[in-house]
């Protein structure tokens, strides 16, 4: 399971925590990944919410890098045998300015 949280995302009417959408990472048992993306704000790019209104990030080029992320994490949980996932957690953790950070249990 791959749970996904902006380290920006806030938003004053659902709860006064940033780190809520994580809870989901925290709270439940293992196995599961935490990709936790950078900069990201309250429904950053209008793709996880019911009411992209509600968004406060609309950056094109974090958009791009979570699609990529997602599909590599996609492609990898689909077939067992393709490293898209785990080239992209060593691209990541070796980026002198990575896009996320990756944690898993």
């Amino acid at each position: 399971m791959l749970v996904v949280a902006g380290d920006k995302d806030f938003h004053p009417f659902f709860l006064e925590r940033r780190d809520w959408r994580a809870d989901a990472y925290r709270l439940r048992p293992a196995p599961k990944t935490l990709l936790t993306v950078f900069g990201a704000e309250h429904l950053y790019g209008g793709i996880s919410g019911y009411d992209a209104k509600e968004t406060t990030d609309e950056d094109p080029q974090r958009l791009a890098d979570m699609q990529r992320l997602s599909w590599a994490y996609l492609r990898s949980a689909l077939y067992p045998q393709d490293s898209a996932w785990p080239a992209v957690v060593e691209e990541l953790a070796k980026a002198e300015r990575p896009v996320a950070a990756v944690e898993s249990k």
